[in-house]
């Protein structure tokens, strides 16, 4: 089981998903790709906050992914 959450606007937002339920997995994915659209970045979380990593994919393996937003400066 992991999870995803997408820090934005609305709050934090979580999706859950299994990976003996293939549409579950899926989902997760395009909320992702969706949001990686949108100037997101993604990070895998295993073991607290300091061993974030920062991918560019989905990974169905990982506990938990946290996506934020972009960080731009002027």
């Amino acid at each position: 089981m992991g999870i995803l959450r997408v820090l934005g606007p609305n709050g934090d937002t979580k999706v859950e998903w299994d990976l003996d339920v293939e549409e579950t997995v899926r989902e997760a994915e395009r909320i992702l790709k969706q949001n990686v659209l949108k100037g997101y970045v993604a990070f895998r979380v295993d073991e607290g906050i300091g061993t974030a990593q920062r991918i560019d994919e989905f990974d169905p393996q990982a506990k938990q992914i946290l996506q934020v937003p972009r960080i731009m400066g002027g």
